[in-house]
């Protein structure tokens, strides 16, 4: 790029931004080809293309597939995000286990619109490339299938996922880092490890329903905590349940909540270690979301504010680079050695082949640059689908505006049931997650998670033009 290529993109963008000012371009509205603007500006085409991510990013206009750039449109500032439930602590119950297998079963069906699953599109993962990789691999290690890397796992691969750790400001030793299958994987070890039938663990009222069944199936008790979408974890209620209650361990999500959205500032994060070390309670964070931010800055892990080494941050690559090969880590100096040993007696090891490959990657380079581009796209497609959801909801509706992650939080209209909507919206083959699996109470029945990972397209508005329909009749018959 040029010294004068800067000021030529900038030209470029406030064309467009005073067209779309004065009403000649309009939202929803087609604007220039890359290729027309370019003739019409004078300009190369990478400089049409840099100012129209410039204009993406700052929220004006919106790229569609093939089909080109189009006025972003004006959303209702007045819509507000979901509200938090007021939580007691009790233990989980089974009362949404039917719903969850409906969810289960749904997510392997190839007939409907996955709009219920948390996870980015297969065609952003960078599929070209761990091919190239693993015929790299075959050709160096042509016995692999004989090969068994026990815990803590391949320790390349170990020694790249503790410098990734320097981005949360978390810098960490090889040594502690334990390969797992995936971040649940890491969770359900380090409960094993610090846990025992009846203790009472603390957790996000919204959380992930994973998590939930996992500390059913181990037959602990949990108290929830609020998560708020603008503000994350409650610090005040996590202070109150350390004072009156014997925690065993907490499970948090402070980057990107699923379902919420939310992350936790720094501040609050903080404290929450803080209050929590304490009382000498371990905390296991879900950081599976933690490179997918939206901004340019990657937020950080508890980890950093750890000095008493009680938490084990958990993640995966399941998000960003490959769901199927279901391959994780836990990083913990203290509990390392017991997750490893935990491991290898639940499931002996993790597989060879993708831990080789995904060494290699790392140590490639350009997973960075690979992040750039998918952050991009997910910060369209959440745009795109709250803009969506604004436009075709019933009034009532609250949305999160999450700035990472790939889910968002619906509070629906009073009297709309969120499972009633998933069942209907199956009917119709659509897919979404209904809010009561979100908490060990089955609370949050008028609420429903949607993935914004998929590529926005045509298909996916309409698919959400049909949510708002059914929304309002089921709200119109309540």
């Amino acid at each position: 790029m040029s010294a004068e290529e800067p000021l030529l993109y900038e030209r470029v963008a406030r064309l467009v931004e005073a067209q779309i000012a004065s009403g000649a371009l309009r939202g929803n509205e087609r604007i220039p080809s890359v290729r027309s603007m370019s003739r019409t500006a004078k300009v190369s085409i990478s400089t049409v293309v840099q100012a129209y991510l410039h204009l993406e990013n700052i929220g004006l206009i919106e790229a569609r597939p093939q089909s080109g750039f189009y006025v972003r449109p004006p959303t209702r500032a007045s819509v507000p995000p979901p509200r938090p439930k007021v939580s007691r602590s009790r233990r989980p119950t089974s009362i949404a286990a039917e719903t969850l297998d409906t969810c289960r079963e749904a997510l392997a069906r190839p007939d409907i619109l996955q709009l219920n699953g948390a996870f980015t599109s297969p065609t952003l993962y960078p599929n070209q490339r761990l091919n190239n990789l693993i015929r790299e691999v075959l050709r160096d290690h042509p016995a692999h299938a004989g090969e068994c890397l026990l815990p803590p796992g391949h320790e390349e691969l170990r020694r790249q996922v503790a410098k990734r750790m320097t981005f949360a400001g978390a810098p960490a030793d090889p040594a502690h880092v334990v390969i797992t299958s995936g971040t649940m994987d890491a969770i359900t070890m380090s409960l094993q490890v610090l846990c025992k039938a009846g203790d009472t663990v603390l957790v996000e009222s919204p959380t992930y329903f994973g998590v939930l069944q996992v500390v059913e199936y181990l037959g602990l008790k949990v108290v929830e905590v609020p998560n708020h979408t603008s503000t994350g974890i409650d610090v005040d209620a996590v202070r109150n349940i350390a004072r009156t209650t014997r925690l065993a361990a907490a499970v948090l999500m402070p980057n990107f909540n699923n379902p919420t959205g939310s992350v936790t500032p720094d501040d609050a994060k903080r404290e929450i270690v803080s209050i929590l070390s304490a009382a000498e309670v371990p905390i296991i964070e879900d950081d599976i979301y933690g490179d997918l931010h939206y901004g340019n800055t990657r937020p950080t892990s508890l980890r950093a504010y750890d000095d008493a080494g009680l938490v084990i941050s958990c993640g995966s690559v399941s998000k960003t680079i490959a769901l199927g090969y279901r391959i994780g880590w836990a990083v913990s100096p203290q509990f390392h050695t017991d997750i490893a040993r935990a491991k290898f007696f639940s499931s002996v090891a993790c597989p060879t082949l993708q831990q080789l490959v995904l060494a290699r990657y790392y140590g490639s380079g350009g997973y960075d640059r690979y992040l750039r581009r998918v952050r991009t796209t997910l910060a369209a497609n959440s745009q795109s689908a709250v803009d969506a959801i604004i436009r075709y909801f019933p009034p009532g509706t609250r949305v999160a505006r999450p700035s990472g992650g790939i889910v968002l939080w619906i509070e629906l209209p009073a009297g709309v049931d969120g499972v009633e909507l998933f069942r209907t919206a199956l009917a119709s083959r659509i897919g979404i997650a209904p809010g009561l699996v979100f908490s060990a109470k089955a609370d949050y029945r008028n609420y429903i998670r949607i993935s914004c990972g998929m590529l926005w397209t045509p298909t996916i508005e309409r698919a959400i033009e049909k949510l708002g329909r059914l929304v309002a009749g089921i709200a119109k018959a309540a």
